[in-house]
Parts: C-alpha cells; sequence; structure tokens
C-alpha cells in the first residue's frame, strides 16, 4: 500500500485504492485559509515534493512531484468542529471531458509551524468493510470498477460523519510528514 503522499500524488490516476467522495468535504460557509500552508513542502521519506500556491476564491493550488510522476490539483481547507481537513480534487480550469467526474480527497491536516502532517481515510478499513459487506456506518460508500472506496453521501451527512471520527481512529489511514523547504541561500 502506497504511503500518503505518494496516495496524494496519483490521486487522480491511481489503478485503486483510494478513498474518493463524489461530493466535497466542503460548503462555501466552512471554507477556511490558512496563509501558513503556502510554501515549499518536503517528505523525505517518500521523497515528495509539494508546492503549495494561492488559488481561485480561497482555494489552494497544489503542485506534487514525486520521482516517478506529478500532478496538480486544487484542494480547499475547511474546519470540521476542532479538526480540519483538506479536500483535494482535479486541477480547476482544466476540462477532462463529459464522461469524466470529478472526484474529492479528503485528507486530515495538521499543521505546526513548519511541520504539515497529511492523513488521508484508510482505504484498508473502508475497503475491508465493504467486502464484509457491513458498510461504513453514517455514509453511504460503494466500490467503483477501479475498486476505490466510493463515497456517494451529501456534504452534510460526509461533514457530520467526519466530526464523529477520532482524527488517530482507524478509519485514517497512516500520515505523511512533510517539513517546510528552508529557501536556498
Amino acid at each position: 500500500m502506497r504511503r500518503a503522499a505518494t496516495l496524494t500524488l496519483v490521486l487522480l490516476c491511481a489503478p485503486g485504492c483510494l478513498v474518493l467522495s463524489l461530493q466535497p468535504a466542503y460548503d462555501e460557509e466552512t471554507i477556511a485559509w490558512n496563509p501558513e500552508l503556502v510554501g515549499s513542502w518536503i517528505d523525505a521519506d517518500d521523497k515528495v515534493t509539494m508546492e503549495v500556491e494561492r488559488g481561485e476564491w480561497k482555494s489552494y493550488r497544489i503542485r506534487l512531484a514525486h520521482p516517478i510522476e506529478s500532478a496538480t490539483v486544487t484542494a480547499y481547507l475547511t474546519a470540521i468542529g476542532d479538526e480540519h481537513f483538506i479536500d483535494i480534487m482535479p486541477a480547476r480550469g482544466e476540462d477532462r471531458g463529459s464522461f469524466l467526474v470529478p472526484v474529492h480527497a479528503v485528507v486530515h491536516v495538521r499543521l505546526d509551524t513548519d511541520r504539515l502532517e497529511l492523513t488521508p481515510l484508510s482505504y484498508d478499513r473502508f475497503n475491508d468493510r465493504l467486502r464484509a459487506r457491513q458498510g461504513v456506518t453514517g455514509l453511504n460508500v460503494v466500490q467503483d470498477q477501479k475498486e476505490n472506496a466510493l463515497i456517494v453521501s451529501p456534504t452534510a451527512r460526509l461533514r457530520t460523519w467526519l466530526r464523529g471520527q477520532p482524527a488517530r481512529g482507524p478509519m485514517f489511514g497512516a500520515s505523511a510528514v512533510f517539513t517546510r523547504k528552508k529557501p536556498d541561500v
């Protein structure tokens, strides 16, 4: 299983192993903005770099680079209770055709000055529950043809469910830790 940083990096092109949502985890009233997220970040363990820039209307434009692939995505920060999540989706402004639906990946965010911890929803936990035909209490979740766990619940239900999950609980996967890159002198 790929680590969280690689998971985020291949969000839009992976063959499976993702937890995705058809609806965003944010709404207009709950979009947050934190200028401290803007900058250059590196996850030395996975050799992933991340450039976070200010995007349109309270969004972030994120360029991720890994030695074998790269991606540019749009993200929105949202507060749910005392926790913060970033909702990652395909880059805005790119028309990918009529038959492609933009999906969202929801990642828990912890920012402490120059340390950024990103924790995605646990594919293994979602997949195990779907395979056992137990479902995920509080959410409508199906598997798509690529075996991704696809949350089909509306935004309000997704936000309620996220509010009830412990940040370090079993519904979250492995974290990726990024440190802020210092400017070259």
